[in-house]
């Protein structure tokens, strides 16, 4: 408590966010006056609508096991986690926690995507493997006007052709310092206005609170610069889609337990973590790419797997191995989109890694060029297929709870059915005379 009166007050907080990510992974919360903060909402009594767990894209609600028209969408409450108290530098006098959502008798509410993810840390550190973890994001930064890229080459790894860009990146990697999420590295990617981030590797709970972070503040700070910025896993049918890659590894306290320093490769345990990893990936593909939107980045040739692979430094694959000595080495997941939940999408891994070192799975053969191979099974290539697999699946209920598994699913099929109802331009320049 006194470290965090300190803080209020050497910063002059006048107002406090209390944040926490929603089912989609959008970030949501209340803004309350610092008295209010230290008065109530520091031990938690700062209560908004179970809805927040409950709806789609659109925010229309949903009906789930615990919260429904039937309870009225009772409160749920925010407790703010003070580790993660943090400035919020693009505003004056603001600071931001983040929260976990319990219910009214204080309780851990278990479908909220921090709990779900707390649940998966615990589980791993039970035996004895601490994971570590870092992301890796894709976003378009777009004309706030025409919504389209201002330039027309493709300035991949390029340190020109994006520079129109620099001011807006700057000033995200200064906000993010200043609020203690670092980015080790920043870069054109494969389209026009298409960037790529790295934010530094910690514990599951930070990362994934570092990305909601840092997506809140890319979003509020485009605007300065005349862009809108987007995590829309694909915008543009001609052009790159994007996505979210995360890079793992587990510790034994100061070992990498995914380096073998004899053989100078990934360990057994490595590869065990890997056969994990792909054995239940397309049982959790919706996790991973949770909108209709997102299988059309999906595609042969596009750095985008299309089946259950893995390679070593291999783009191609679903599982990419990074052998980097005892410090770097480590496997790269590259199957989500950029709008997937951090939360859920970092706890669908661990725990699906962590089964395959329980197991003692063993990972097939890895892949050439995965793509013109027919030896690895294929990915779900739509959202129907993914939610059906989601929602059969023991795995799936066991990593993320049933609750969350019936709600991922719930908003699944209403977005594909929305998708479904709606007919494009592309059809109508198509078939309007044709047919």
């Amino acid at each position: 408590m006194e470290s965090v009166e300190q803080f209020l007050k050497e910063h002059s907080i006048t107002t406090v966010e209390l944040a926490t990510p929603d089912m989609t992974g959008a970030i949501r919360g209340k803004r309350i006056p610092v008295d209010s903060f230290l008065a109530g909402g520091l031990s938690g009594g700062v209560g908004l609508s179970s809805a927040v767990l409950a709806w789609d894209y659109q925010m229309e609600v949903i009906e789930t096991a615990d919260f429904s028209w039937s309870n009225g969408y009772p409160d749920i409450f925010l407790r703010p986690d003070v580790a993660t108290l943090r400035l919020v530098p693009w505003k004056p006098h603001t600071a931001l926690v983040f929260c976990d959502v319990v219910d009214a008798s204080g309780e851990l509410v278990a479908s909220a995507p921090r709990t779900v993810l707390r649940r998966a840390v615990h589980e791993s550190n039970e035996t004895g493997l601490s994971p570590y973890i870092a992301m890796e994001t894709e976003f378009y930064a777009l004309d706030g006007e025409t919504l389209r890229s201002r330039g027309d080459r493709n300035p991949v790894y390029s340190l020109h052709d994006n520079y129109y860009l620099e001011p807006f990146l700057d000033e995200v990697c200064a906000t993010l310092l200043s609020a203690d999420v670092e980015v080790e590295a920043c870069n054109a990617e494969y389209a026009p206005g298409q960037v790529e981030i790295n934010l530094t590797p910690s514990d599951p709970l930070t990362a994934a609170d570092g990305l909601l972070f840092f997506r809140y503040a890319v979003k509020q700070l485009a605007p300065r610069h005349g862009y809108r910025a987007t995590f829309m896993a694909k915008p543009f049918g001609d052009l790159s889609g994007s996505g979210l890659h995360i890079h793992q590894s587990m510790w034994r306290e100061k070992d990498n337990a995914f380096w073998d320093a004899q053989a100078g490769t990934l360990s057994g345990v490595g590869h065990n973590y890997v056969a994990g990893l792909l054995k239940y990936a397309a049982e959790v593909q919706l996790v991973s790419v949770p909108t209709p939107n997102g299988y059309k980045r999906v595609a042969d040739h596009s750095f985008a797997p299309t089946n259950l692979s893995w390679g070593v430094d291999n783009r191609c694959a679903a599982v990419r191995v990074l052998i980097r000595d005892a410090g770097g080495t480590r496997v790269e997941t590259r199957i989500a989109a950029a709008d997937a939940n951090p939360y859920l999408l970092a706890a669908a891994q661990l725990t699906a890694g962590l089964a395959g070192v329980t197991e003692d799975l063993k990972p097939g053969p890895p892949a050439a060029n995965s793509y013109v191979s027919q030896e690895y099974s294929p990915l779900p290539t739509n959202i129907w297929q993914a939610a059906t697999l989601l929602g059969e699946s023991e795995f799936a209920r066991r990593a993320l709870g049933a609750a969350t598994v019936d709600n991922l699913c719930r908003v699944a099929r209403s977005e594909a059915a929305a998708n479904q109802r709606e007919v494009t331009e592309w059809e109508r320049a198509r078939y309007l005379d044709s047919v």
